[in-house]
């Protein structure tokens, strides 16, 4: 997810899941109707010679623009990674953002009380229902949701912002660039 994963500690790799099919997922939670979605890109987040996870962004048409909801951000772990971890990570991509310390600061402590550790396997993913809601999802089953004007562009923004710390990961998710995964 974010380059501080890079030094979270790394537990062996027995085997990664089976490779994302180009489907439709359906969420479903007791504020919103079932919305299917549709890829609009896929990568997978390495370091050095692991991988980590496998990321897809996907909306409703199965085409991106910025503002236009609901969408959805589902990321597959392929490592065993402590909540501790993910938030250290998503923290230091805040920063290198240049968000406000206050605003990181306030969506840490919403996320602390809502990302559980991962393991292989796992899915997290980030649904975003309008401008002020969203939900993360662990293994489809829904999680607190956000009322937060700001989170979810915030969040999206580690990986689809142009000043992402990762740009070949974002041109994937955006379907500029193919991935092999």
């Amino acid at each position: 997810m974010a380059l501080g994963l890079l030094i979270a500690p790394l537990k062996p790799l027995e085997a990664k899941t089976s490779n994302f099919e180009n489907i439709t997922i359906e969420l479903n939670d007791a504020a919103d109707v079932t919305q299917t979605f549709q890829e609009v890109g896929r990568t997978e987040m390495d370091w050095l010679w692991f991988s980590l996870y496998k990321a897809r962004l996907m909306t409703v048409t199965g085409r991106y623009q910025q503002g236009q909801y609901p969408l959805l951000l589902d990321i597959e772990y392929y490592r065993d990674i402590e909540s501790e971890d993910l938030l250290e990570a998503t923290k230091d991509q805040w920063q290198h953002l240049k968000f406000a310390e206050k605003d990181i600061q306030r969506w840490l402590s919403l996320l602390t009380a809502t990302w559980p550790d991962v393991k292989q396997g796992d899915h997290l993913s980030f649904k975003v229902m309008d401008g002020q809601t969203s939900q993360f999802f662990f293994n489809h089953q829904p999680l607190e949701i956000i009322q937060d004007a700001d989170f979810a562009e915030a969040f999206l923004a580690i990986w689809l912002s142009k000043d992402t710390s990762r740009p070949s990961l974002r041109a994937q998710l955006l379907g500029e660039k193919p991935c092999d995964c």
